[in-house]
């Protein structure tokens, strides 16, 4: 079995994907607490992948529903990633983790946050319409 582990990669500067792989046991709940606190810092967005995550626990579902209500709050989404990964699909669609967002591919979540930011109008960012391709304000 593959050791606990947390990969972060930005996906541009809208979102941060945390990958979380091997063994998930009770004494990682801080570690990926911390690494939620760090993604924030990059983007307002987060996917959470757990597709490669060995669940012997539901605790990190709970956990996650917090962060996305706290993401919510904050202007900015959490979403999680199942895949086809038999220890976190029973959990999905669960109503005790209401807040949580799941998706069965990296893909069509990455979509959905990135439609998002496009109906809010933040895409293109204002700095790419104001500036020219020399980085001169318009009308400099």
């Amino acid at each position: 079995m593959d050791s606990y582990k947390i990969e972060i990669a930005s996906a541009g500067p809208y979102v941060t994907v945390l990958t979380i792989s091997g063994a998930v046991g009770n004494g990682a709940q801080n570690a990926l607490r911390e690494e939620l606190d760090r993604a924030e810092t990059t983007a307002r967005n987060i996917v959470v992948d757990l597709t490669e995550a060995v669940l012997y626990d539901s605790w990190p579902l709970p956990l996650l529903a917090d962060e996305s209500r706290r993401f919510e709050q904050d202007g900015g989404r959490l979403v999680v990633v199942s895949g086809h990964n038999g220890t976190v699909k029973p959990f999905v669609g669960e109503p005790s983790l209401d807040g949580l967002q799941w998706f069965e591919a990296l893909d069509k979540a990455m979509v959905e946050l990135l439609g998002d930011l496009a109906s809010l109008g933040e895409w293109p960012p204002a700095d790419t319409l104001a500036h020219g391709q020399d980085g001169a304000r318009a009308g400099d």
